[in-house]
């Protein structure tokens, strides 16, 4: 009897110390889970915050890639140009109106001979978008006037009062997509009817000081103009037409559609546009073309005529050859006229006058009246203004 007592006494101990070694095991696996749990936490937590920070860093980079790509590209204004430095060509004359009108009475000049060699590589590529907006921005714009109440009082060429372009939002890929859209199918109405709104001119204006450009189009390898497309400049300047290897060659069109204060007087403000539509090579009238101004009449003088065409060959941007000439008067009488250059230096046709003017181009309809000129000005004639990384 007392045997048992010993045998159940002991059996209720070594149960106990079996649940005691239990509890404790169990205690310390709970433990060591709850630890390894916390660590994993507390990893996950940190790297989200730093794939959140990293992830954050790039966004901005990205943003500001995207919306800083072309002003960062460019020089300040007064600034050399990346091409000035390299190529040591000169910045281009701006034609503001004086020179083409100068040209235009056979007083004016051109801009030195092109520097030896190709020029650089000025180009500003945008990229087209995925999706373009359904709505045209001439329709867009033709909305907003209907919509205001201040009804438009100055002519397209005329600058608003107070007008502030770096104030004027723009979109390049849809501004040049819808320009390139409208010169591929010849309309040209609608073309100038762009170049003439705020958020082009504002465009053009980011461009001043340097013979950069935005290039909408075809390209090569390198990302270099080549094929077809559209160029936009400073001084409210475009190129549409052929591209080889980074310059203008082939065919194309150039184009300068003037915009004037309002408070510019007649005399000042005679040109609507100055085209050259022909042939280009080295980014230059090279070949046969014809160069053409659009005038603002009722800014023109009476009974002066004003040479509004010339057609033949061109050398480096420069008359070269037989060229063909009209000119025209405020009451819209025209006239034919022609003459022989060599590298922009009309040949005279006699002996020169009690002023020191030599005669240079002759009246077809009358050979004894002639368009005369002095020799010190007898140089450089052709597309005056044009902006060329050649020159």
């Amino acid at each position: 009897m007392r045997d048992d007592n010993r045998k159940a006494k002991m059996m209720t101990i070594g149960i106990a110390v079996v649940l005691i070694l239990v509890v404790c095991g169990i205690s310390v696996i709970v433990h060591a889970l709850h630890k390894r749990d916390s660590g994993e936490s507390g990893d996950k937590l940190q790297s989200d915050i730093l794939d959140y920070a990293a992830n954050g860093q790039e966004q901005s980079v990205m943003t500001q890639d995207v919306v800083n790509l072309p002003e960062q590209e460019l020089p300040k204004q007064g600034e050399e140009t990346p091409e000035a430095v390299t190529d040591g060509t000169k910045e281009p004359v701006q034609d503001g109106g004086d020179g083409a009108d100068a040209k235009a009475e056979n007083n004016g000049k051109q801009p030195d001979k092109t520097a030896e060699g190709k020029p650089g590589e000025p180009a500003v590529v945008v990229e087209n978008q995925k999706t373009q907006a359904a709505e045209s921005i001439i329709e867009e714009e033709a909305k907003k006037a209907a919509n205001t109440d201040n009804q438009q009082t100055t002519a397209k060429w005329q600058k608003e009062a107070g007008e502030n372009l770096s104030a004027v939002q723009i979109d390049l890929p849809r501004q040049m997509s819808e320009m390139k859209g409208y010169w591929e199918a010849g309309n040209m109405k609608a073309v100038e009817d762009l170049a003439y709104l705020p958020r082009y001119r504002a465009a053009s204006e980011k461009l001043s000081g340097t013979t950069k450009y935005y290039y909408f189009g075809d390209t090569d390898a390198n990302n270099r103009p080549n094929g077809t497309g559209l160029a936009m400049y400073t001084d409210n300047q475009y190129y549409y037409g052929e591209w080889k290897d980074g310059v203008r060659s082939g065919n194309g069109m150039w184009i300068k559609f003037y915009v004037y204060d309002q408070n510019a007087k007649a005399k000042d403000s005679r040109y609507l546009q100055h085209s050259y539509s022909g042939m280009w090579d080295n980014d230059l009238p090279n070949g046969e073309g014809a160069e053409h101004y659009d005038f603002i009449d009722e800014n023109l003088e009476e009974n002066v005529e004003y040479n509004r065409n010339f057609i033949g060959g061109f050398k480096n941007g420069l008359y070269h050859g037989e060229i063909y000439i009209t000119n025209y008067s405020k009451d819209g009488n025209t006239r034919e006229w022609g003459g022989t250059a060599v590298n922009g230096a009309w040949q005279p046709l006699g002996e020169k006058d009690g002023k020191g003017q030599y005669p240079v181009i002759v009246d077809k309809t009358n050979p004894d009246n002639y368009q005369w000129m002095k020799a010190s000005e007898n140089k450089n004639q052709g597309v005056s203004g044009l902006i060329s990384a050649a020159k």
